[in-house]
């Protein structure tokens, strides 16, 4: 599911570069990242939910926080979002149809990385059949 919200991520939001499941040191310096965050919830419907963590970072706190915030107003409160189908390293991710994306928080300020990068977080569930 993180490939597809990533997929559409990217063409929504074409001037942010987007990375999944972890920065590697050939990852932009500029770039949000993508994470399932794990945990379950307790559910008393037939339904799944992800928890999804989104991370922004840049060489200042300022387009930091103007990534975090792009993402965090495109994502905010849609209800049926279509994620589209994505292609990882062979590997066919179908379509995934969304009920709900809903923000646990809005973005902080978590400081910066072992690089000096400034960081901003915030987390979404994002609500599947």
């Amino acid at each position: 599911m993180i490939y597809n919200l990533m997929g559409y991520l990217i063409t929504q939001l074409p001037a942010i570069d987007f990375v999944a499941n972890g920065w590697v040191e050939a990852s932009p310096v500029n770039s949000v990242l993508l994470r399932q965050s794990g945990g379950d919830f307790a559910n008393w419907y037939s339904r799944k939910d992800f928890a999804i963590q989104i991370l922004s970072r840049a060489e200042t706190s300022v387009v930091a926080k103007e990534q975090i915030d792009d993402v965090f107003d495109l994502l905010k409160n849609k209800l049926r979002l279509l994620l589209p189908a994505k292609t990882v390293n062979s590997v066919v991710y179908p379509a995934v149809q969304t009920y709900q994306t809903s923000p646990v928080q809005v973005p902080g300020y978590i400081g910066a990385d072992e690089a000096n990068l400034e960081m901003w977080s915030v987390n979404f569930r994002i609500t599947t059949d």
